[in-house]
């Protein structure tokens, strides 16, 4: 049971990460929002769908018991080459766009 008291404060402290500023009133909840809003259909199934494997992945491989190795290869190797090969094609697009 710890394993799950242990995402969910992983969850926990991400939300606050994500919303703390916005509830301090910094100025930045226009900029927060508006980015938010601009995320395409596409890329919110893509950070949900990012989120799903790595939480079914965690509790297959439940890597608080040791099994860190075969979580990172099969849980976040994935998600990580993802993301990186997203971020450089966006780079390209936007650098064919200049």
């Amino acid at each position: 049971m710890s394993g799950l008291q242990e995402i969910l404060i992983i969850v926990v402290l991400i939300m606050f990460i994500l919303f703390l500023p916005r509830l301090t009133g910094r100025g930045n909840e226009k900029t927060s929002s508006k980015a938010l809003q601009m995320l395409s259909g596409k890329l919110r199934m893509a950070i949900i769908a990012s989120l799903i494997w790595l939480m079914l992945w965690t509790t297959y491989f439940k890597p608080w018991n040791g099994d860190i190795l075969a979580f990172t290869l099969v849980g976040l190797c994935p998600i990580i080459i993802g993301w990186g090969a997203l971020w450089v094609i966006d780079g390209f697009k936007k650098k064919q766009g200049m």
